[in-house]
C-alpha cells in the first residue's frame, strides 16, 4: 500500500530518520491507525511501538553480552539481568497492545541503536529509555498498569545496576 504524504510525516517526525530505517511496518501502523484500529493518537503509537522495539534490541544486545562475557560474574549477572529484561518486554508490550491494540506480525522490529558493550552502561541506556517512556505517559490513567510495570522494572534494574558495578570491581 502506498502512504500518502501526511502520514509519511506524521510518522517520521517522531522518529530519528536512523530508527525510521530500521523499524520495518511502519507503514502497516500508518494504514490501521487510517482504518481507526487504533484508539490513541498517532504520536502515541508509534511513540509505545518504537519503545517495544528499542527494548527487544536491549535485550538482543544483553544476549550477545552474555555470550561474550569474560568472567562467570558477568556472564551470570548478564544472563540473570536479561530474563528479566525478557519478562519486563512481554509484560510491557501485552499492556500495551491492550490500550493502542494488538500489533501486526512484522510491525516491531530490532532497531540500529549506538547502544554500549559494557553492561553497566548498557543497563544505565535501558534505564533511560524506560525513564522517558514513563514521562511520556505520566498523566494518562489508561497507562497505568504499564505504569506499575516500569515502577517494578525500575526496581530490578537499580539492583543489577548494583551487582554490575560489583562485577566490575571483581575484574580489575
Amino acid at each position: 500500500m502506498i502512504l500518502n504524504k501526511e502520514a509519511v510525516k506524521a510518522i517520521t517526525q517522531q522518529i530519528t530518520p536512523e530508527q525510521a530505517e530500521y523499524v520495518r511496518g511502519v507503514k502497516q501502523i500508518i494504514v490501521d491507525l487510517q482504518d481507526g484500529e487504533y484508539s490513541k493518537p498517532k504520536e502515541d503509537i508509534s511513540r509505545d511501538i518504537i519503545f517495544v522495539a528499542k527494548i527487544m534490541t536491549f535485550a538482543d544486545k544483553f544476549k550477545q553480552l552474555h555470550w561474550a562475557s569474560c568472567s562467570m560474574s558477568y556472564h551470570k549477572t548478564i544472563d540473570d539481568f536479561g530474563e528479566e529484561l525478557e519478562e519486563f518486554k512481554d509484560a510491557i508490550a501485552e499492556n500495551i497492545q491492550s490500550i493502542i491494540g494488538q500489533f501486526n506480525g512484522d510491525e516491531i522490529t530490532k532497531l540500529e541503536l549506538p547502544i554500549q558493550n559494557d553492561p553497566l552502561q548498557l543497563i544505565n541506556e535501558v534505564k533511560i529509555c524506560v525513564v522517558n517512556w514513563f514521562e511520556l505517559h505520566k498523566d494518562d490513567m489508561e497507562y497505568e498498569g504499564c505504569r506499575n510495570i516500569l515502577s517494578g522494572f525500575l526496581e530490578t534494574v537499580h539492583r543489577y545496576i548494583y551487582l554490575f558495578r560489583l562485577c566490575k570491581i571483581e575484574c580489575k
